[in-house]
């Protein structure tokens, strides 16, 4: 490969791991091929495989994308914003995306993610990283919640992260693989729900 700068090379990189996110997206691991790849993205296979070694390696580096925004997303929460507004914050930004045809993509790609999965045994460390990683972001605000009085002290917190995290997981797929559309009154009500089980009562 030609010798480029740095910020060429991450560019460059970038344009395949979002044609590859359009291309999965669209047609699904199994069915998606390198060459697929490159006609998306302009860039020739020799090209592609000097960034990536596999159509497996480039569909983790995404995976791995989307799960670091949801971290990044609750590292940028200000540390004067109280946990109630944080695990609202929280669940607004992972439904109310659900109605931007980005984040369908992206939920469509997420639960191709699974699927794959599921058919790929020596995959599930990927699996079982996410979930902790979303694991222990969720409950570190639900721990200070409880203790900056803002939530019930006996709350069972794994349950509720679990809760949390399967049932938004849940409406993503009701509404962009089974196209049943979420809307507004859901995540409001859905947010009350959650906010009605953690929260004090006055």
């Amino acid at each position: 490969m030609p010798k480029i700068s740095k910020e060429a090379a991450e560019t460059r990189k970038n344009k395949i791991i979002q044609c590859a996110f359009e291309v999965f997206a669209e047609s699904g691991y199994a069915q998606t091929t390198i060459d697929d790849i490159v006609n998306a993205s302009g860039i020739s296979k020799g090209g592609i495989y000097n960034y990536f070694k596999s159509k497996e390696e480039i569909f983790l580096e995404i995976a791995e994308n989307r799960f670091e925004q949801r971290h990044r997303l609750i590292e940028s929460f200000p540390k004067d914003m109280s946990n109630r507004d944080k695990i609202i914050n929280y669940i607004h930004w992972t439904l109310i995306g659900l109605f931007e045809d980005k984040h369908q993509r992206m939920a469509r790609f997420t639960f191709e993610f699974w699927s794959v999965l599921a058919r790929n045994p020596n995959m599930s460390d990927k699996a079982k990283k996410r979930y902790h990683l979303f694991y222990d972001d969720l409950s570190k605000i639900l721990k200070q919640g409880v203790d900056h009085g803002e939530f019930q002290e006996d709350i069972d917190i794994p349950s509720m992260v679990y809760i949390i995290l399967s049932t938004m997981d849940g409406i993503g797929f009701t509404s962009c693989i089974m196209g049943i559309e979420i809307t507004y009154e859901v995540v409001e009500n859905y947010t009350d729900m959650i906010l009605r089980k953690i929260e004090k009562e006055d």
